[in-house]
């Protein structure tokens, strides 16, 4: 299979993604933004986290307008073998795809996709508050390596697809190369003229609900940073973060005209909630 067959089989899901950022920016507008005014010169400073302690395990939040501070924990065992194994699985499925050895598109279901509640503010296109949206989430790599791993996605941005594969594959191998108390996401569409609710929410009331569906089913609770990529006030591991996620993006759909905002989630609690073996239960680390 050539490269231009199998981005017509990948873009089953892909188009989609696309095709939403262009009708987006197509309706944008006053009713696609909050009632207040989240931007300055293009940029956007989200007041309701302090993670100045997240190294040591402790971020504080203000939640229902009330400071708080918040342990984080690692994500369990248990949903990192089913994460790590079945991203795997489908890096194989691409592998097989691209030459010709069988393989299906990716699946929107699976570790790559979560379904990311918030609550908080309203848009002007609704009369609720809450939301929820299906977002890109991607696994952190520790303090310690992250320098050489951003310096390898640049260094190395127009291998072949088999190396860049193969650079995931290795990652994804132990969990040990990541920061097991994060997840991230990429904000791909809010702008100062068009503002998606998940933005709009986290910068009010940043608590947030990840749920996976697979053959089994997580959700993952956490405090939600928004990290504009300009930001230096975030600290240098959430800029980094941000940093290498851009680049993973870009390393596997091509050159894009900007760094998009990250969202970072602090993790605090696990739940298995596979139907019929796990309703629901914290999973404890």
């Amino acid at each position: 299979m050539d490269r231009r067959e199998f981005l017509e089989k990948a873009g089953k899901a892909g188009g989609a993604l696309l095709l939403s950022s262009i009708a987006g920016k197509a309706v944008a507008g006053e009713m696609e933004q909050g009632s207040v005014e989240l931007w300055s010169n293009g940029s956007f400073l989200q007041d309701c986290v302090d993670v100045s302690g997240e190294a040591s395990g402790m971020v504080r939040a203000r939640v229902d307008g009330v400071w708080g501070d918040y342990t984080t924990t690692d994500l369990p065992d248990e949903f990192l073998e089913w994460n790590l194994s079945a991203r795997i699985d489908v890096l194989d499925s691409i592998m097989g795809m691209m030459t010709g050895q069988g393989g299906e598109p990716p699946s929107l279901a699976g570790p790559h996709n979560a379904a990311m509640a918030t609550r908080g503010s309203r848009r002007n296109d609704s009369v609720l508050s809450i939301n929820n949206a299906f977002k890109g989430m991607g696994l952190c790599p520790r303090r310690e390596i992250i320098s050489d791993k951003i310096a390898f996605l640049r260094e190395n941005k127009d291998v072949p697809m088999p190396a860049k594969i193969g650079f995931l594959k290795d990652m994804y191998s132990d969990s040990a190369n990541f920061d097991l108390t994060k997840m991230i996401s990429l904000e791909l569409y809010s702008t100062p003229a068009f503002e998606t609710h998940t933005f709009i929410n986290l910068m009010k009331e940043p608590v947030t609900s990840l749920v996976f569906l697979d053959s089994k089913s997580y959700e993952v609770r956490g405090i939600g940073q928004l990290v504009d990529p300009e930001d230096t006030s975030c600290g240098v591991y959430a800029t980094q973060i941000v940093e290498y996620t851009n680049l993973a993006h870009s390393f596997f759909h091509g050159e894009f005209s900007r760094l998009f905002p990250g969202i970072l989630v602090h993790v605090l609690e696990t739940f298995d909630n596979t139907p019929g073996t796990g309703r629901g239960v914290l999973v404890r680390v």
